[in-house]
């Protein structure tokens, strides 16, 4: 759909246009893939600019045991079972870093379309190489929760009376032990109780943790229940983490994205913008409006919108690789360029380029070895870019 509709832009516009993709939230995945996909058929794209807006690129969150939840209650509720049915589709299936399963397990995990598509996007080369990348972000970046430590109550639903009780528990995944995420019990008198307890382990903090919010509990405590009342102990949820919406290698939840000092090397994008606190799941602000402006047309204090570069950097042919790689560069025109190597924790490994490159393509060659011809452990290296005051930078996976 996506490349339908890039194809249809280009048809009404001048041949020699370029223009930008603003892709929201599973748009923002959508077309990463699409431009992936067209640059590894062949089909000029001709985008300039690719504007991520709170995208899942590392997946997406709902509390898991909201999901147990719908699922429980979802015979007697139709808004449970359209919710339910939501959650069970392919794209669902494919972006949450927990899925519900049938019967509960006691470890929490994706489902395995999710394993699939991820497969699919790194053979596209995870991400397309001729446009500048821009991620916008509404979680935070200095390490804000969502207003609840792991493992806290977020949803009561509790009910007695002579005809029937009801319990609909939930509660936040903890980090790492143990933890019941969701009580259910409906006993209605003189018929048989049904019943179900889930409690899982070996999970990250997914539903606390920095990010772009959704309101899912308030969304629960603002539905009529047929007994009693649903009462959202907390009304938001991380929905797409900070370190996924920028594609951090990392599965710190609550990396200090703020206090990295070269964030470049460590993300696919060009540029990135985060707040300090998290906001609503693709919500635009004043802040992040600049943002998105300064992009597409310029400054409104008269800067000058971020230009191509003059040198591209496209991923490495081998990835991964096991003895070299080879880096292709394209030089639109002559330019100083420097190209390093650093590991994740920033730490520079050896420089392959520096000096005055004249317009062409040129291939640099990397061995897998540091400055002074050791080679490096097996692991993630990021090659950067520079050149004036632009860089760039790309995972390699050795």
């Amino acid at each position: 759909l996506v490349v339908e509709l890039i194809q249809q832009i280009q048809n009404l516009i001048d041949p020699r246009a370029r223009f930008a993709i603003a892709g929201a939230s599973m748009g923002g995945l959508c077309s990463r893939f699409a431009l992936a996909w067209m640059e590894q058929n062949g089909i000029e794209h001709r985008v300039n600019t690719f504007l991520s807006f709170d995208a899942p690129h590392a997946g997406a969150a709902i509390p898991l045991g909201l999901q147990y939840w719908l699922d429980f209650f979802s015979g007697e509720s139709a808004d449970a079972a359209f919710l339910l049915s939501r959650l069970d589709t392919p794209a669902a299936r494919q972006l949450l870093v927990y899925h519900h399963d049938t019967p509960p397990s006691s470890t929490a995990s994706a489902d395995s379309l999710r394993g699939a598509f991820v497969s699919e996007l790194a053979s596209l080369g995870d991400y397309p190489s001729q446009p500048r990348l821009v991620s916008i972000a509404n979680g935070s970046g200095s390490g804000q929760d969502q207003g609840y430590p792991p493992g806290e109550q977020i949803i009561r639903w509790e009910y007695d009376s002579l005809l029937v009780d009801i319990r609909g528990n939930v509660w936040a995944v903890s980090d790492g032990p143990a933890q019941l995420i969701f009580e259910g019990l409906i006993n209605p008198i003189l018929l048989p109780s049904t019943t179900q307890d889930v409690t899982v382990s070996g999970t990250d903090a997914f539903d606390s943790a920095p990010g772009g919010s959704r309101n899912s509990m308030a969304q629960a405590d603002s539905t009529e229940a047929p007994y009693g009342d649903i009462v959202a102990l907390h009304p938001d949820h991380c929905f797409i983490p900070t370190v996924s919406a920028l594609d951090l290698p990392t599965t710190d939840l609550f990396f200090d994205v703020d206090g990295t000092p070269d964030l470049a090397l460590l993300t696919p994008f060009d540029a990135v913008y985060f707040p300090n606190s998290n906001q609503g799941h693709v919500e635009i602000t004043v802040e992040n409006a600049e943002w998105f402006k300064a992009e597409l047309f310029g400054s409104p204090t008269g800067a000058p919108a971020p230009q191509r570069l003059a040198v591209r950097m496209n991923s490495n042919i081998h990835y991964p690789f096991k003895t070299s790689t080879s880096i292709r560069l394209e030089v639109f025109e002559s330019a100083q360029v420097r190209l390093d190597v650093y590991d994740l924790r920033g730490r520079h490994v050896i420089r392959l380029l520096d000096g005055q490159l004249e317009a062409g393509e040129r291939r640099v060659e990397w061995n897998g070895t540091d400055g002074s011809g050791r080679p490096v452990a097996s692991g993630v290296y990021v090659a950067r870019l520079s050149h004036g005051t632009h860089t760039v930078a790309q995972r390699m996976a050795l």
